[in-house]
């Protein structure tokens, strides 16, 4: 009986010790099982920072004071608005506002050149007219600015118009080269073609007569 006593003893010491052994196998398991999780997390810290670069260059641009903005840069509309807005709610004069709307258009590009333009031919007058001129006329203007102002100049007094409409004339690159001689054939009743003397003829007696007038 004692030898038989002895040998289930062993028995159950071998099962608790091997029941010992398998939880503490199964309780490494579990944890073994549960590490691949952390990289995600890493990951997806390491996340967050490439969101922000993708919003920081934007942000001395949306900061950029009026007039400041290079000509080689592109500005969005969004820009553009803001850097008019600035300057036409500035307490200025309205002639400062159109002199700084000229520095901006000049400073601008795209869109937000354009929009420029269009408040600068709203606040200049025709005694400053020399504001717009310069850029009416230079061929390295933006098609769609010129466009713009020669629109407004369709606008203005004749005697304001004839001395631009033959600067226009005499440079077949001008984008509105065409028009303006299509224009000016109808004012003068006749199309001397290239003949600048006799433009110029008909608009020294034109601007006698409306001075006259």
């Amino acid at each position: 009986m004692s030898s038989a006593s002895s040998s289930s003893k062993q028995r159950l010491v071998l099962i608790v010790s091997g029941l010992a052994v398998a939880a503490v196998l199964y309780i490494a398991w579990q944890f073994g099982g549960s590490e691949p999780v952390r990289p995600d997390v890493a990951e997806k810290s390491q996340a967050k920072p490439a969101a922000k670069t993708d919003i920081q260059p934007l942000a001395p641009t949306t900061q950029m004071p009026a007039g400041s903005a290079p000509a080689t840069q592109l500005t969005t509309a969004e820009e553009g608005d803001v850097l008019i807005d600035e300057i036409l709610r500035s307490e200025k004069e309205i002639p400062q506002m159109a002199r700084d709307l000229q520095e901006l258009v000049k400073k601008l590009n795209g869109e937000a050149q354009v929009n420029a333009s269009r408040h600068l031919v709203n606040l200049t007058s025709d005694e400053d007219y020399s504001l717009i001129a310069g850029l009416l006329v230079d061929q390295k203007t933006n098609p769609e600015v010129i466009e713009v102002l020669f629109s407004d100049l369709m606008n203005r007094e004749r005697t304001l118009q004839l001395p631009l409409f033959l600067n226009i004339l005499k440079n077949p690159q001008h984008p509105q080269n065409e028009e303006v001689r299509n224009v000016m054939s109808i004012l003068a009743g006749d199309d001397y073609g290239t003949d600048y003397p006799a433009w110029d003829k008909w608009a020294a007696e034109e601007l006698k007569t409306l001075q006259a007038q």
